[in-house]
């Protein structure tokens, strides 16, 4: 496991680590009557715990930045499969979907695409479900995100 993985891994430790330091740098207790530093007397002590609690947030910082990344990777990768396997699929369509589908894309309704090319709502409905079958998606919104990529 590389460093950039281990930071991901245990980014929530750090920002833990640097509350729990903050925590002691300004510590108070209440010493007859006042309200004092608990480490008020070792002001070089209290400046590390701030440096180094500081060095923690910003690993917490870049381990969050190294997650972002990582995931941003994984769609790309996922994205870019999806669209290699989707264009091999639109052959697979007849000419009349093919003329749905290209309908569809344009972004036609039911009703207009019905009116355009004289057929019934059931084939219609036929047509756009065994499109949806052949190109393995759900809806117009799956079909209209594939284009996209």
């Amino acid at each position: 496991m590389n460093a950039e993985r281990l930071l991901v891994k245990y980014r929530n430790y750090f920002i833990g680590i640097a509350i729990i330091l903050i925590s002691l740098a300004i510590s108070i207790r209440s010493k007859d009557g006042e309200v004092v530093l608990v480490l008020g007397e070792y002001p070089l002590i209290i400046f590390l715990l701030v440096l180094i609690s500081s060095g923690f947030i910003a690993l917490y910082v870049r381990a969050n930045q190294e997650k972002i990344e990582i995931l941003s990777n994984e769609i790309k990768e996922l994205s870019e499969d999806q669209s290699q396997e989707f264009a091999p699929l639109l052959h697979g369509l007849t000419e009349r979907q093919r003329e749905v589908y290209e309908m569809i894309i344009s972004g036609k309704s039911n009703k207009e695409i019905k009116a355009e090319l004289f057929i019934e709502q059931s084939t219609l409905k036929t047509h756009i479900n065994q499109i949806y079958r052949k190109l393995k998606i759900k809806n117009r919104s799956q079909l209209k995100s594939q284009l996209r990529n």
